[in-house]
């Protein structure tokens, strides 16, 4: 099954350019790329909205993504509202006080999509969460979420936006005899982590790259990311594809 990940598109209203940058063209580059990619499914890693949720933005990617030929996911980020959300994409059953999470299977395989839009886990979320994993414990299971669960050496977002719950997060999957893959965003920068049975795909936004090695913020490229994972009867494997800006 080959999936398609979308993140951080940090759109505003129309004609609004972010950094300069025609972030919807952007996005509507990133889809058309999907043609030639012909995935599975597409999963939208959050932050649709530049500044806060905004329903015409929810809106507006809608109706871009209902003419795919293949079913779309999405969750949400910290510069969204999971109630606006789950309101444009008929996801209200999967919210559960104010947080948007929920479970299905992608060909079989266990997929857990969570909410980490305040930068944490609600005690009820991580009470659903720790119950999938005690029930899959025998499956590898690949889980979307908006933060990298763990620090990732990007120096800037790792003091200023990190996922305050990351040694949580460890301890919950660290004995787990499964393998725990999860794809996210939030950092702007394509990398790979691996902590034991952990292993985070931290993919590239549609909107910038950022810099990594710097104590401030820098952008280092305005490539479009895209991510594709692909999951096979021999494991994960997963490679990032770049794509011009549209000026």
């Amino acid at each position: 099954m080959r999936i398609a990940f979308l993140t951080d598109m940090h759109l505003g209203a129309e004609g609004e350019l972010p950094e300069g940058v025609d972030v919807r063209q952007n996005f509507l580059k990133a889809l058309d790329f999907l043609s030639e990619l012909k995935p599975s499914c597409l999963v939208l890693g959050g932050d649709f909205c530049n500044a806060t949720g905004d329903l015409s933005i929810y809106k507006w990617v809608r109706q871009q993504i209902d003419a795919l030929p293949f079913p779309y996911y999405v969750i949400s980020g910290n510069h969204d509202n999971s109630m606006m959300l789950a309101e444009v994409f008929n996801k209200k059953h999967d919210l559960h006080e104010g947080e948007l999470y929920y479970a299905l299977p992608l060909e079989g395989r266990p997929a857990l999509f969570l909410d980490s839009s305040e930068g944490v886990l609600s005690d009820q979320q991580w009470t659903w969460f720790r119950d999938y994993l005690s029930a899959l414990r025998d499956t590898n299971i690949i889980v979307f979420m908006h933060h990298p669960p763990l620090p990732a050496d990007v120096q800037f977002m790792d003091r200023k936006y990190p996922f305050r719950q990351s040694e949580q997060f460890i301890e919950l999957v660290r004995d787990l005899p499964c393998h725990i893959t999860v794809v996210c965003g939030h950092y702007h920068v394509e990398k790979v982590v691996q902590r034991g049975n952990l292993l985070a795909l931290l993919s590239p936004s549609t909107f910038y790259q950022m810099k990594q090695d710097t104590v401030g913020f820098s952008i280092d490229t305005l490539r479009i990311g895209i991510r594709e994972i692909n999951l096979t009867t021999h494991g994960t494997n997963s490679a990032v594809f770049y794509l011009d800006p549209v000026r």
